[in-house]
C-alpha cells in the first residue's frame, strides 16, 4: 500500500511561548533527556518514520524565536520548515495554516497539527489509518478527563463522533492536543467551515484546532479517535 507521508505542523506562535523573563516554554526542563518540545515530538509514534523536512513550525517573529529556530529547531529537525508571523493570529487553527502552506502540494497528503504540550504513549500510524479507512476525514488522540481546560469530542448512541468543542465538557473523551486530517484539502475546508460559523466554532473569539473536526463532519466524513496512554500534561 502506497501511503503518503504526513506533514507535521507545530503551531508555537501564541503569546505564551516566550515568558516575561524571556524563557522559552519549548526549552523547559521536564525531567527528560531532552528539552520539553523535543522530548514531546520525538516520542510521537510517527516520529521515527517522519523526515525532518516534513515538520513545519510556526513562530511569532521576535528575536528570541529567531534564535530558537536557528539554534535548536534546525539542529533537532534538519531541513524543517519554519514560518514567522509578524502578528498574533486569532487562534492556533489559523496559525497552523501558515505551517501547512509551506508543505502542501499536489500529493495532498495527511496533515497532523500537534500542539506538542502533552506527552503520551501511542502506537498510532495516522497515515496508514487514513489509507485503510476511506470514510475517515479526521482523527483525534484522546484520554479520559472531565477537566474544562481541555477540548472534547462527543459520540452519539451509535458510538460515532458527532461534535467537537473547546473548553466545554461534552463527554469524558478529552483531546491530547494532536489532530490529524486526511489531507490538506480536508483541513482547509474545515477551516472555512469554522470561519463561516465563527459564532459557534470559537472560544473567547479564538479559533482552536479541535472544533475544526466539526468542519470535517460537515464534509460527510467521519471523525475517529484513538486513546493514548501515560498522559503527562506539560501546560
Amino acid at each position: 500500500m502506497n501511503v503518503p507521508a504526513a506533514t507535521i505542523v507545530v503551531p508555537l506562535a501564541g503569546p505564551d511561548f516566550v515568558s516575561d523573563d524571556g524563557a522559552l516554554k519549548a526549552l523547559a526542563d521536564i525531567g527528560e533527556d531532552e528539552p520539553f518540545l523535543l522530548a514531546t515530538l520525538k516520542r510521537r509514534p510517527w516520529a521515527r518514520d517522519t523526515a525532518p523536512s516534513n515538520y513545519a513550525f510556526v513562530l511569532h517573529d521576535r528575536e528570541e524565536t529567531r534564535r530558537f529556530a536557528s539554534h535548536h529547531l534546525q539542529s533537532w529537525f534538519p531541513g524543517c520548515r519554519v514560518v514567522f508571523l509578524s502578528h498574533f493570529t486569532t487562534g492556533a487553527a489559523l496559525s497552523s495554516l501558515a505551517g501547512a502552506a509551506l508543505q502542501l502540494g499536489a500529493d495532498n497528503g495527511p496533515v497532523i497539527v500537534d500542539l506538542a504540550d502533552i506527552l503520551y504513549t501511542s502506537d498510532l500510524d495516522p497515515a496508514l489509518h487514513f489509507a485503510r479507512n476511506a470514510h475517515v476525514g479526521g482523527l483525534a488522540l484522546t484520554f479520559e478527563s472531565t477537566n474544562p481546560i481541555y477540548s472534547y469530542l462527543r459520540r452519539d448512541e451509535r458510538g460515532q463522533v458527532v461534535e467537537a468543542a473547546e473548553k466545554r465538557v461534552i463527554s469524558s473523551e478529552a483531546s491530547a492536543g494532536t489532530y490529524a486530517f486526511r489531507s490538506g484539502s480536508v483541513l482547509l475546508k474545515a477551516v472555512a467551515h469554522a470561519l463561516e460559523n465563527a459564532g459557534s466554532q470559537t472560544y473567547r473569539n479564538l479559533f482552536f484546532v479541535c472544533p475544526l473536526f466539526n468542519g470535517v463532519l460537515a464534509q460527510s466524513l467521519a471523525v475517529t479517535t484513538q486513546a493514548v496512554r501515560n498522559v503527562r500534561d506539560m501546560k
